[in-house]
This record gives structure tokens, C-alpha cells and sequence, in this order.
């Protein structure tokens, strides 16, 4: 199977989570992480031996602290949203994004390449921001940041897959920027589902 056909799979099997909440959502991730697992195999298999350049380093930089960040926020939501949706979507983002970190260490490690362990600063001070809210403000403030986060990432990683240079790096990129985009279309429901009560 070429990466481009298991590229699609993942892509499938991720927006299956759009289709509904809960049960649904998850069934869905679910399905995605065996594709890819088997993508991994497949990036695995690809040339890494070729030059890692500043650009390619970067991007390993920035995915892995993206991805701790999601994991994080998604696990605190997971404990401490309000609604369901929220709640659903911190664990479909802590699922994936676990996921994608496994295989960007394990790339890392075939480049030599050392990635940060914690998100960077502005990353940081988004998580606080949504942990400081209460209740469902909470829950409003995590699908904002998540909408706005996912095309920040999405940025990125097309940038790395137009401007990199490593074929493994540039593998990767390609390979989970169709998870962003449906996490995308994920926090822009969440965001137009959740609804601060208003006060009088």
C-alpha cells in the first residue's frame, strides 16, 4: 500500500469522528491508529539517511512540542470539561496526538535528533489560559484555542511538507496533516456547538 492510500485511510478513519460524539468519535481514532501503525511501518522502511537541514529540524521541533500540548490539554479536558463534546474532543486529541509523538520519537531517533520534552513557551500560555476559565467558560476558551491551534499547526506542517527537505520528515508531515485537518473540523463543531449560559 502506498503512503498516499494509507495517507487517505487515516483520513477516513478519522473523520468518522465528525459523524457524532462519544462512542462514535472514538471508534473512529481508533480505526485511524491502525492505519496508522501501518503507515509507521511504511515511514519506517523510507530513506533517512539524507541530510537533516535546519528546515526538517525545526519542524520536529515544532511538531513535537504540538503534539505534547495536545496531549496535555486533551487529558485535562478529558478530566475537567463541562460538556461532552468538550470532553470527547480532549480525548480524541489525546489519543491521536499520543500516537503521532510515538512515531515522530521514533523518527527522531533514526535521525539523531533530539525533541523537546516540554511545549514551548506560547504554547504553554494557551494551556494556562483555557485551564484558568470555569466551567463551560472553560469549555468555550478549549474549542477556540483548538480551532485557532489546529490551523497554526496545519501551517506548519504544510510548510514542512512544501519546504523540507528529509524524505522520512517530509513523510511525516504529509502523513498527519489530514489528522489536523479533522481535528480542525472537530473544534470548529465544538466551537459552534458550546454555548456560554449568559449571565444577567
Amino acid at each position: 500500500m502506498t503512503l498516499r492510500k494509507m495517507t487517505a485511510s487515516a483520513a477516513l478513519a478519522i473523520g468518522l469522528a465528525t459523524a457524532g460524539w462519544g462512542i462514535a468519535a472514538i471508534a473512529g481514532t481508533a480505526v485511524a491508529g491502525a492505519s496508522i501503525r501501518a503507515a509507521d511501518a511504511s515511514l519506517a522502511a523510507s530513506g533517512t539517511a539524507q541530510p537533516v537541514s535546519s528546515q526538517d529540524r525545526m519542524f520536529l521541533d515544532q511538531a513535537s512540542q504540538i503534539n505534547l500540548t495536545e496531549i496535555s490539554l486533551g487529558r485535562y479536558m478529558q478530566a475537567h470539561a463541562t460538556t461532552t463534546t468538550a470532553k470527547n474532543l480532549g480525548g480524541i486529541y489525546a489519543h491521536d496526538h499520543k500516537a503521532a509523538q510515538a512515531s515522530l520519537r521514533a523518527l527522531a531517533l533514526r535521525l539523531h535528533v533530539t525533541l523537546p520534552t516540554t511545549p514551548g513557551v506560547q504554547l504553554e500560555c494557551m494551556v494556562a489560559q483555557v485551564e484558568a476559565q470555569k466551567g463551560r467558560n472553560r469549555d468555550v476558551a478549549f474549542a477556540g484555542a483548538s480551532v485557532s491551534g489546529h490551523q497554526t499547526a496545519i501551517a506548519t506542517f504544510r510548510n514542512e511538507k512544501s519546504a523540507g527537505s528529509n524524505p522520512a520528515v517530509k513523510a511525516y508531515a504529509t502523513r498527519y496533516l489530514p489528522m489536523l485537518q479533522a481535528h480542525l473540523r472537530l473544534a470548529e463543531h465544538a466551537e459552534s456547538t458550546i454555548r456560554v449560559t449568559p449571565t444577567r
